[in-house]
């Protein structure tokens, strides 16, 4: 890895990919067996204006190389998105250097999408910066393939290139799964308490019958109702019956019911969401706020992935 670029890079790509929050998910069986392009799940969330920024600058070299640096500090254990730019290389005309900046609004690890926002961003500078000619969608394929090959989601990628408030309603990558999205009044605003890490690899072996057997019944009632009220009760049975409602996530929950607003928790992290209108987010921002300071309000993003 070269650790100074004192030359002045050849050409530069920026990229915007939106946070995601799942609801509720189902996962299809012998998922295994799939092409990674039919790999996925079916659910419902929606995706949030903060997110993560990729900047791609492309240097001229020798031979194929690049560094990642996240928010400023370089990091060399960004394993999803080395995947990517490990597949662009592939595809480059000739050896370049690429230096890539991320910038991160979003905590990793708490169930808001990050690792597909950095896959799918990435994808997207680097196609335009490599000059690669891919597509929107065939560009946001490569990033769902890094998320399956890493084992680190099923589902974001898709939803994080639609936008909004969605269903996924077939599994699979952009261009081959599908997504139905539902209108939501551009005055509502999420409100997010972010507490702890889960590890998503853990929750996606031992109990996928359950999981199913109760998503896929949701997402055939949100189908019919297509209601936030009924989305927001919907995740929190889910995430009771993961019994990701109790520790930590209990009384900010509760605190919130107490107000009349429902909650639930953002697959996979210790980390209570709701959706609520402009008028509601500074009341159920400051019922989150007795529980931690890390708390995010924001627009729903409803544009999805794109270049900036």
């Amino acid at each position: 890895m070269a650790t100074e670029l004192v030359e002045r890079p050849i050409a530069l790509a920026r990229a915007f990919s939106p946070g995601h929050i799942t609801g509720f998910f189902e996962v299809p069986h012998d998922i295994s067996c799939f092409h990674f392009l039919h790999r996925g799940s079916k659910g419902a969330g929606f995706s949030i204006e903060k997110g993560i920024t990729t900047t791609a600058y492309l240097y001229e070299s020798a031979k194929p190389d690049y560094q990642i640096s996240i928010n400023g500090i370089k990091s060399h254990n960004a394993e999803v998105s080395k995947w990517v730019i490990e597949e662009y290389l592939k595809l480059a005309d000739r050896p370049y250097f690429i230096s890539i900046h991320q910038d991160v609004e979003i905590p990793i690890g708490f169930g808001l999408g990050s690792s597909g926002a950095a896959a799918l961003s990435l994808s997207y500078a680097l196609n335009q910066v490599l000059d690669t000619g891919l597509n929107r969608t065939r560009a946001a394929q490569i990033a769902h393939h890094a998320e399956i090959a890493c084992n680190t989601g099923l589902g974001t990628v898709i939803a994080e290139f639609a936008g909004g408030f969605e269903m996924r309603t077939s599994a699979g990558a952009p261009g081959v799964g599908s997504v139905s999205k539902i209108n939501l009044d551009k005055n509502y605003k999420a409100v997010v308490l972010y507490l702890a890490p889960i590890l998503t690899k853990s929750f996606l072996t031992n109990r996928i019958d359950e999981i199913n057997g109760l998503g896929g019944i949701m997402l055939s009632k949100l189908s019919s109702s297509r209601s936030l009220e009924d989305f927001l009760k919907m995740s929190h049975r889910f995430a009771e019956m993961l019994s990701l409602t109790e520790g930590r996530c209990k009384e900010p929950i509760a605190a919130l019911k107490t107000r009349g607003i429902e909650s639930s928790v953002a697959l996979f992290g210790q980390t209570v969401f709701t959706v609520v209108s402009e008028e509601k987010a500074a009341e159920a921002a400051g019922a989150l706020r007795e529980f931690g300071r890390t708390v995010i309000v924001c627009n729903i993003d409803m544009a999805g992935a794109r270049m900036l």
